[in-house]
């Protein structure tokens, strides 16, 4: 007989570890709260933050790497490739994987120093990362000659094992290959309890949509509410295990692709994809579960743009939105079962990196629910610790 799970959220954790389930011959229904499911054939910009991140992928070694987090990273970045080939071929959706490599760059000594860790950090992890000139950089990416000229004390890196992905395709890519190996999908549905039975071995998921109270049954459920994971049910104990935290994303059209790589510069970012469209981020703002954009930092966007990067100075916005990152107290991701329960799992709090941890999350946990060892230690990344003991 195959196992019933129920995914709540539509998310990248959730949508990955539905497509991981059903690879696996589990039936599958998920539930998400936005109507996100209603939009995939249309312009409409999801409210799910997942469906609205900029799709950056950092490097990663997974052979290196001996730090919990490095290993789930490394994982990750060790299946994209395979993932978005499988994608492809069953869903005929391309996610525009692309591995475009990464410029980092910083201009006061704070950052610099900053960014001198890191490219220790990543040495340590036999991760590239190459040392450049103002010159090097002009010479590859003239767009951005007039910032290198300008910044005569600036330094600069290349990681040629950055990858980036078109979001909104990757996930659309999952919610097709999903339905494809029988899952059943369902938004716009609130959900506001889960009931576990412990005798029958089953549980249920209550929710409400169209005005109406509606419920699901199954064998497991995974949490996967992002920012919301803590209020889904008292009963998990986890209302103040995450902290949403809001960032903002300006989507510009550039005519033209004048960036080949990936643009970081501290927190902030220039994506420029295939199609001349360039993702300018970020921000983030400890604003509660409110979502929107403002003119202040969408204004501090445009400025970075054309201090950076002249030539988009004058680009056409596109459209602005924004999403919550959600982000628990020790900065690691949780996932696994439930402490004191028998079917119900939760996997949330990946802050910023939601998209490029989702396929090493996906596999880990569901090794995990079918009784299998996962291929890394996944104990630092428990629930428990993550629980208000009340």
């Amino acid at each position: 007989m195959k196992k019933k799970v129920i995914v709540v959220g539509a998310g990248a954790i959730g949508m990955s570890i539905a497509y991981e389930l059903t690879t696996r011959g589990a039936e599958v229904t998920v539930v998400e709260r936005d109507p996100v499911f209603q939009s995939r054939k249309s312009s409409v910009r999801r409210s799910a933050s997942a469906w609205a991140a900029s799709g950056i992928l950092p490097p990663a070694n997974f052979d290196s790497a001996t730090d919990p987090i490095d290993q789930l990273r490394g994982l990750s970045h060790r299946l994209f490739p395979k993932w978005a080939s499988q994608l492809i071929d069953q869903t005929g959706i391309d996610c525009e994987l692309e591995r475009c490599g990464g410029w980092y760059l910083a201009d006061t000594p704070g950052e610099i120093a900053s960014m001198m860790g890191m490219v220790h950090y990543w040495q340590d992890l036999a991760i590239d990362c190459e040392p450049r000139s103002l010159e090097q950089l002009a010479a590859v990416q003239p767009s951005l000659k007039h910032w290198t000229e300008r910044a005569a004390n600036a330094k600069a890196w290349w990681v040629p094992d950055e990858y980036q992905i078109r979001t909104t395709r990757y996930l659309n890519a999952l919610a097709s290959a999903c339905e494809a190996n029988g899952a059943t999908l369902i938004d716009d549905a609130k959900v506001v309890d889960v009931v576990e039975h412990h005798q029958a071995g089953t549980v249920n998921v209550v929710a409400t949509r169209s005005g109406e109270t509606v419920s699901w049954e199954g064998d497991q459920v995974v949490v996967c509410g992002g920012s919301w994971t803590g209020l889904v049910s008292p009963r998990l104990k986890l209302a103040q295990s995450i902290i949403p935290v809001r960032g903002q994303i300006l989507l510009l059209n550039g005519g033209k692709r004048d960036l080949s790589s990936v643009v970081n510069f501290g927190n902030r970012y220039l994506v420029p994809r295939k199609d001349g469209l360039v993702l300018v981020g970020s921000c983030e703002e400890e604003v509660g579960l409110q979502h929107g954009t403002t003119p202040a930092v969408l204004h501090d966007l445009r400025k970075f743009v054309a201090d950076i990067c002249p030539a988009l100075s004058h680009a056409v916005q596109v459209t602005a939105w924004s999403g919550l990152r959600p982000m628990t107290f020790d900065g690691f991701p949780m996932f696994g079962k439930l402490p004191d329960s028998q079917s119900i799992y939760v996997a949330a709090g990946h802050y910023r990196s939601g998209i490029h941890l989702s396929p090493g999350t996906a596999v880990c946990l569901a090794d995990l629910m079918f009784d299998q060892q996962p291929p890394l230690e996944v104990q630092p990344f428990s629930v428990g610790k993550q629980q208000q003991h009340i």
